[in-house]
């Protein structure tokens, strides 16, 4: 009889998984392994190195180093994930890398400012922004003639300055210095020169442009300029009435 020998069947063991990679996981050399962190972010087994989404780009975010705003050092966008390990490997190997940020705040700081040129022009301000208002003129020093004068004199001249100004009077400094300075009646006179100027302008009749200029006289005193006179003789006795009459 021919006999048979049984020999035991042999299966080929399963191959047993590789180790070093744990789900969800994407593979990189030693500590640039990245986890996922859920929300499209994904982080180094050392912590040092996330990953994070950008607007359809990727950003690497490296934690040992900080930027100018003492913030962690943010690099990129990159347009794939590849593209981010890959700057993730080469920042490893490349050592501390300069901001972003720091050449923008360089290239800011070297930019003209708003409304203005590098040959110091100005230029028109841009639509919704408002223009800085000029700088105000520094106003120009006092005469000498005015410094030099007491302190209630002082007030005085420029008082009667600017009330001779608002009057329309003209050179109105020098009227003020005579008055004051000089001790000259220079408002009484400019008051009458004034008033008899209008007088003689208004009346064709000269008869009548005379009485005008008289009764100015005699009246003795300008409202506008707030000045006051009268007509005397040598003796200092007032004259109140002139008749020009036939």
């Amino acid at each position: 009889m021919v006999g048979t020998l049984a020999l035991p069947l042999r299966t080929t063991p399963p191959p047993k998984p590789c180790s070093g990679v744990a789900p969800h996981t994407l593979g990189m050399a030693g500590s640039d392994s990245l986890k996922r962190l859920g929300g499209g972010r994904w982080e180094t087994r050392d912590g040092r190195f996330a990953i994070e989404p950008q607007s359809g780009t990727w950003a690497v975010v490296d934690t040992s180093e900080t930027n100018e705003l003492g913030l962690p050092l943010v690099l990129g966008p990159f347009k794939s994930l590849t593209a981010a390990k890959e700057a993730i490997e080469a920042a490893r190997e490349g050592g501390p890398r300069a901001s972003p940020l720091a050449e923008r705040i360089r290239s800011a700081a070297s930019m003209p400012t708003a409304g203005a040129t590098t040959d110091g022009a100005r230029l028109p301000a841009s639509r919704g922004q408002k223009a800085r208002p000029p700088a105000k003129p520094e106003p120009p020093p006092e005469p000498r003639w005015i410094r030099d004068l007491d302190r209630a004199d002082r007030r005085r001249a420029r008082e009667l300055v600017e009330r001779l100004e608002f009057a329309g009077v003209e050179d109105a400094e020098a009227v003020a210095r005579a008055e004051i300075a000089r001790d000259q009646p220079a408002v009484a006179r400019i008051a009458l020169e004034r008033r008899l100027r209008r007088a003689i302008a208004a009346n064709d009749d000269p008869r009548k442009a005379v009485e005008a200029a008289l009764a100015i006289i005699l009246d003795g005193r300008d409202r506008e300029l707030d000045v006051r006179w009268r007509l005397v003789d040598d003796g200092g006795r007032r004259i109140d009435e002139i008749s020009v009459r036939d």
